[in-house]
């Protein structure tokens, strides 16, 4: 789970580790804390995922503990993996002016290959296995149209192992959303909508 940041400091208390150096091992290869998420757990994300920078004293002051739990409980969901800080830009006001998604059949055996080098490329921005008539979902950003040629005529190819592609290109975006509702909650009472956004 993720949560955006904005630029700027906090008025006051100490902020949750946005600066702080990411760690890019796998998932697997971290000390984990599997226990279960209870509702202070679950309570303090609901309060960073729309602003990752909201200070431990606020979060504390909003639950009704202590700053050291907040503290104490933002660190272990960041070590265990079940929260994640970034910084989400636009990809329109860094210079792409072309978004799509691809589905890709891909030969078997070559899935893990296909995978791998996709995921090494700045422009594919997410990708993940599917079932149904394509093998493999990517989303990319392009600068202009030449670009998303290159990538779907030349690069793709080039990996070796997919059979066909099928894309779509995006003409607008309506919904852009990193705020995962609390299970057993509808929607959010407060209006929380920071990390939600719209473009063009």
């Amino acid at each position: 789970m993720s949560t955006g940041t904005r630029p700027g400091l906090g008025s006051s208390g100490e902020t949750p580790p946005a600066a702080q150096p990411r760690d890019e091992r796998p998932p697997a290869l971290r000390l984990r804390d599997e226990r279960p998420l209870d509702d202070t757990d679950r309570a303090i994300i609901s309060l960073l995922q729309p602003d990752g920078r909201l200070p431990y004293r606020e979060i504390a002051r909003q639950l009704g503990v202590a700053e050291g739990t907040v503290r104490l409980r933002v660190n272990r969901l960041v070590s265990s993996g079940a929260l994640t800080f970034v910084a989400i830009a636009d990809p329109f006001r860094l210079g792409y002016s072309v978004l799509a998604f691809s589905l890709l059949s891909v030969l078997p055996g070559r899935q893990q290959a296909v995978i791998d080098a996709l995921a090494s490329w700045d422009e594919i921005t997410y990708s993940s296995s599917c079932t149904g008539r394509a093998d493999v979902y990517a989303q990319l950003v392009c600068r202009d149209h030449d670009h998303l040629w290159e990538l779907l005529h030349e690069r793709i190819p080039a990996v070796g192992g997919v059979t066909a592609t099928e894309t779509f290109m995006e003409l607008k975006m309506h919904k852009v959303a990193y705020v995962y509702p609390r299970p057993g909650h509808n929607g959010d009472s407060n209006g929380r909508r920071a990390a939600t956004g719209s473009a063009r």
